[in-house]
């Protein structure tokens, strides 16, 4: 025994690498038999069903207006009446705010003295000039004496235009969205403005890519999802295409409008950013397999079903149809017995 023993050492110490290649390529194996095992455990099916399908498109845009007015005084001036703050509402035709009109007034009799100076001095030179021929220089002259007693009837038709304009009115119902001051006796400048819009117009305005245009129509069923309600729908339809493109960064897109009806201005707001989704079309009881478990290649679409011999997969060549954010239609390959593959 003891003999056999110093033998089989012998024969250890003098094989050893070739008897640890053996261990390392028998435990290889070992492992991947196993590995291949768990591998096809992981394997998960799923049958096709038949269910309402619809196929859509997603824009975003934000909350404005149909109904939306700035208004300025012709020229600045003081604030000596406010008939509204911001947010008041406001009626039709509502006055909104007076500006002092003294100084404009000072300025229009001071535009009507000029006036009748540079008429009197054209008048006279009429008459000095009635029973005379004059040369090219004088007809000149005497057509220079009318363009300035022109411009003269003109600044005072813009001054009584500027007195006229000193009251601010509503030229609709709505809410007073932008002042540029809370409080009479503020001197405002011809840039600074009133903003009234209606709430009632309140509309969802969104570009859509050019290439995808020839699928829009008016009237076609949407839906509003915005940001800071993400989980309330506002059903609404498509009610304006724009007949003029526009430049974004992504291309030429079309301006689309969809309206915002029974909403309340109190809880949705300009500016508002959301999405809308477009309904391009829906079938109803068709056979569906989810979206993502279909490969397309040389034009040709398939999907790896379960082998027959209920091992492993195969790859099987489909038509599809209809397709939502995570389905598609099953035209033709597959029936509700088949069992398709879904990626890991």
């Amino acid at each position: 025994m003891k003999k056999i023993k110093d033998n089989l050492l012998a024969f250890a110490k003098k094989r050893f690498k070739l008897i640890l290649i053996l261990v390392l390529l028998l435990g290889a194996v070992l492992f991947f038999l196993n590995n291949g095992k768990k591998d096809e455990a992981k394997l998960t099916f799923v049958s096709p069903e038949k269910k309402d399908i619809v196929s859509s498109i997603t824009i975003s845009g934000r909350v404005d207006a149909k109904e939306k007015a700035r208004l300025r005084f012709a020229a600045g001036g003081k604030v000596v009446y406010l008939g509204a703050k911001e947010g008041d509402t406001v009626k039709k035709w509502q006055t909104i705010a007076t500006i002092d009109r003294a100084a404009l007034q000072k300025q229009l009799q001071q535009n009507l003295n000029l006036y009748m100076k540079e008429r009197y001095d054209f008048e006279n030179v009429q008459d000095d000039i009635k029973d005379q021929v004059l040369d090219t220089k004088e007809n000149r002259a005497v057509a220079k004496d009318q363009y300035d007693l022109n411009n003269q009837v003109l600044n005072v038709e813009i001054q009584s235009i500027a007195i006229q304009n000193t009251t601010l009115a509503a030229p609709f119902a709505g809410v007073l969205t932008v002042s540029p001051t809370s409080v009479a006796g503020v001197q405002l400048l011809p840039s600074d403005y009133f903003e009234v819009v209606n709430p009632e117009t309140l509309i969802f305005r969104a570009a859509i890519d050019e290439i995808d245009l020839h699928k829009i129509s008016l009237g076609q069923e949407s839906k509003i999802l915005l940001d800071a309600y993400d989980e309330e729908e506002i059903a609404t339809s498509v009610s304006y295409i724009s007949y003029v493109s526009n430049e974004s960064s992504s291309g030429t897109v079309f301006l689309l409008e969809f309206p915002l009806n029974q909403t309340d201005m109190s809880k949705y707001r300009l500016g508002m950013n959301g999405d809308a989704i477009i309904k391009l079309a829906e079938k109803k009881d068709v056979l569906t397999i989810p979206l993502d478990v279909i490969s397309e290649r040389d034009d040709k679409v398939y999907v790896k079903v379960k082998a027959d011999n209920k091992e492993g997969f195969v790859e099987k060549e489909i038509e599809i149809g209809l397709e939502s954010d995570d389905e598609v239609e099953v035209l033709t390959g597959l029936s509700e017995a088949d069992l398709v593959l879904l990626p890991e």
